[in-house]
């Protein structure tokens, strides 16, 4: 079965032939070679194989085997890899780059710098490009959002309340400082939860699960990092909110509170230095 080929996206096709160059897929569309050096040494025609789409210098279409960092419509964080009066070229895992016009560009782009962007066309709707304005891409119908979703987080940028974060690759979100527990740079991924949709369709979301839920992961982790200590953590009640965060990623409050329930279950011991297993020999002074 013959299929057209859809620029930016992933298709499955049907191997025409294999020859010396590659396999010419089935398109109903402009014709499509898959090159050798990305074909399976066993595949014949009648195989089908799965391929991204995306355009040569012509901009005629071109498949590829290589995953890219993002399809269209998706964010990623990418490197700068050349820039010119023309614009910026990103490397998102293609045998071309992502081109980023000046006009696309929210702050100059520069040379061996990562940037979080949006694959998306241009104004014609014929090339695909990458984009740093972001705002005008995220889907804003958050009707199917819940308070408490455990949701995919993206970071994007920082303001003065929080940190920015694209939301399961679809909504705009916020992490209020609050919330933000150890690094969150930009391009790094996290799991995160959603604190409440807000009248503007933005997603205001946590860190942490909420509740005694919360509680539990808190007390899961207390208990994971003192088994990879051997058995002792020198945390107590006088350490500062930093060291915590630091060691365990949550915040003093969240520690405490996890202490008390292993505390109370006679999991831990409380220590002059710190805290231990229950069956952990005091620490040599």
């Amino acid at each position: 079965m013959r299929r057209a080929p859809e620029i930016g996206r992933f298709q499955t096709f049907e191997i025409e032939d294999v020859g010396p160059e590659g396999a010419r897929l089935a398109s109903s569309g402009p014709a499509l070679l898959l090159p050798a050096d990305e074909l399976d040494a066993q595949a014949r025609a009648g195989d089908r194989v799965r391929v991204f789409i995306y355009q040569d210098r012509t901009g005629a279409p071109c498949p590829t085997t290589a995953r890219p960092a993002a399809a269209l419509g998706g964010f990623a964080p990418m490197r700068c890899v050349a820039t010119t009066q023309a614009g910026a070229y990103l490397d998102w895992g293609l045998p071309k780059d992502l081109y980023v016009p000046p006009h696309e560009q929210a702050q100059r782009m520069h040379e061996g710098r990562d940037y979080v962007v949006v694959v998306c066309l241009d104004r014609k709707k014929e090339r695909l490009i990458g984009s740093t304005h972001l705002a005008s891409h995220f889907d804003y119908d958050v009707r199917s959002v819940l308070e408490d979703d455990e949701v995919e987080l993206l970071v994007y940028g920082r303001t003065d309340a929080g940190v920015q974060v694209v939301v399961d690759q679809r909504h705009r979100g916020m992490v209020h400082h609050s919330d933000v527990y150890g690094a969150m740079k930009l391009g790094s991924t996290h799991t995160g939860y959603v604190r409440c949709v807000r009248d503007d369709n933005r997603l205001d979301v946590r860190l942490k699960k909420r509740g005694k839920a919360g509680m539990l992961d808190a007390r899961d982790t207390v208990l994971e990092a003192l088994r990879d200590a051997g058995g002792f953590l020198p945390l107590h009640d006088r350490s500062t909110p930093a060291d915590i965060e630091q060691r365990l990623g949550m915040s003093k409050k969240a520690f405490k509170k996890a202490v008390g329930l292993l505390y109370k279950a006679r999991s831990l011991e409380l220590r002059e230095h710190g805290i231990a297993l229950s069956s952990t020999p005091a620490p040599e002074e």
